[in-house]
């Protein structure tokens, strides 16, 4: 049976494994709202399995990001 907690009781239960873990409940509602980690809604609550967030903290999704230049050089005339 799947281990299904909220956000909430799912970092209280990273820090518990990991008290110096730096990891927030803003972080991980981040996560599942952007749809990065899966979970289940019931209600307003989002429920996520703990063997699921525990193998992706192991193995996280590699994202290249690609940095856009501020602008491009152009050349001056006098």
């Amino acid at each position: 049976m799947a281990k299904m907690r909220t956000i909430k009781q799912a970092i209280q239960t990273i820090k518990e494994q990991d008290p110096g873990s730096c990891f927030s409940e803003w972080w991980l509602r981040q996560l599942v709202k952007s749809g990065k980690l899966k979970c289940h809604r019931a209600g307003n609550r989002y429920l996520i399995d703990l063997d699921s967030l525990s193998q992706f903290l192991e193995n996280p999704p590699i994202t290249e990001e690609v940095k856009q230049p501020y602008g491009t050089v152009r050349r001056i005339t006098t």
